[in-house]
C-alpha cells in the first residue's frame, strides 16, 4: 500500500430519506473489508437518536438537530482518532443542516461552524443518490409525505450550489439491487488509496 495518509479517506453517502443510503453504506464497507482495509462505517444518527425519544422529522426542533449534528461529528472524528484507513458516513453534517433549517430556518451560526468544520475535516468524496425508490414506513422517517421528501432532496441540491461542495451524483440504477453503485464507489476508493490487496498464496495438496 504506497497510502500514507495521516487520517482517514472520508466518504459521504447524502440524499433525501429513503434512497438506499445506509444499505449502500454498509455494502462499501464490506466489500473494501474484504480487500484488507481497516473500515468504521455509522448508519443515520438521526434513527438511533429517534429511538432515545429525540423528535426527528417534521417534529424536530433546534436543540434535537443540533445534538444529531454533534454526534455524527463526534463519529467522523472517532474514525480519525481510531485510525481507520477508511471512513464510511451515512450522510455529511450538510444533510443534517438542511432538516433543521426547514424546520427552524436558516442558522447562520450553523452554517459558518459547518463550513469551518469541513474545511478541516474534508470529506475526500460525496456520493449524491439520486431520488429513487418508494418511501418505507420503517418506523422512523417520515412515509407519508412525498412532499416533505422532496423538499428535503431540493434544499440539499440548493445547499450544495450555495456552499459550492465538490460532490459525485452516482447515476440512476439500472438493477433493483443497485450493486452497480457499491461497484462504482468500492472501485474509485481503491483508485484514491492506490490499494493492492494483499494475496495469499494458495495452499496446495500434500503429496501422495
Amino acid at each position: 500500500m504506497s497510502h500514507t495518509r495521516k487520517r482517514p479517506y472520508k466518504i459521504s453517502l447524502i440524499s433525501t430519506h429513503g434512497t438506499g443510503k445506509t444499505t449502500l453504506c454498509y455494502e462499501v464497507a464490506a466489500e473494501l473489508k474484504k480487500r484488507g482495509l481497516k473500515v468504521k462505517v455509522f448508519s443515520e444518527i438521526a434513527a438511533a437518536a429517534f429511538e432515545q425519544g429525540i423528535p426527528i422529522n417534521e417534529s424536530t426542533t433546534l436543540p434535537a438537530q443540533m445534538y444529531i449534528m454533534m454526534q455524527h461529528i463526534t463519529e467522523e472524528l472517532r474514525g480519525t482518532l481510531r485510525h481507520y484507513q477508511v471512513v464510511v458516513c451515512d450522510r455529511s453534517v450538510f444533510d443534517n443542516l438542511v432538516y433543521l433549517e426547514r424546520r427552524c430556518g436558516e442558522n447562520k451560526m450553523l452554517r459558518d461552524f459547518l463550513r469551518g468544520y469541513a474545511d478541516t475535516f474534508p470529506y475526500d468524496v460525496i456520493y449524491k443518490l439520486p431520488m429513487v425508490g418508494e418511501l418505507v414506513d420503517d418506523g422512523i422517517r417520515d412515509a407519508q409525505s412525498e412532499e416533505f421528501r422532496k423538499d428535503i432532496f431540493d434544499r440539499l441540491n440548493t445547499l450544495l450550489d450555495e456552499f459550492n461542495i465538490n460532490h459525485r451524483t452516482l447515476p440512476e440504477p439500472t438493477t433493483e439491487l443497485r450493486k452497480e453503485w457499491a461497484d462504482h464507489i468500492v472501485d474509485e476508493t481503491l483508485a484514491a488509496l492506490d490499494w493492492q490487496p494483499s494475496k495469499t498464496p494458495k495452499k496446495t495438496a500434500a503429496a501422495a
